[in-house]
């Protein structure tokens, strides 16, 4: 082995550690935003449900949509119990059903929010990790 090769040889043991160094001190940011943004998107998914089920109830109600949580089809139905097992879904950052609010944005993780709610139209926001997510679902076409 002559003196380029170990220069070179040690070149590259330098270059792996300060790559493993870089490494180290980046993925547990990429974890933590990876969590946020799964987080969000359940959040997301969380949204459309609570749309599909305000749907339901408009076609259970010749198409009025519920004005606050106890509103009811003719059945008795409120809009939580036409959502999957008859509870809200499980917000991903408590772990607990969703808090739904009604005529009022959001205001914590997790939370969803119906603003407005009339039995003529509604518009969902969602609240991420930090703020008010992009989404906005509503009733209009």
């Amino acid at each position: 082995m002559n003196w380029s090769d170990e220069r070179g040889s040690v070149f590259l043991i330098i270059l792996i550690i300060v790559i493993a160094i870089m490494a180290a001190i980046r993925i547990p940011g990429f974890g933590t935003l990876d969590k946020r943004r799964s987080d969000e998107t359940a959040v997301k998914a969380n949204m459309y449900t609570l749309m599909l089920a305000l749907e339901d109830f408009a076609a259970k109600t010749d198409g009025h949509y519920p004005d606050d949580a106890t509103s009811r089809t003719p059945s008795g139905q409120t809009l939580e119990d036409l959502c999957p097992d008859g509870v809200y879904p499980t917000n991903p950052f408590t772990g607990e059903p969703t808090v739904v609010v009604w005529d009022a944005d959001p205001s914590s993780p997790g939370q969803i929010g119906i603003n407005p709610a009339t039995p003529t139209h509604y518009c969902i926001k969602g609240y991420g990790a930090r703020a008010m997510l992009f989404l906005r679902l509503t009733s209009e076409q």
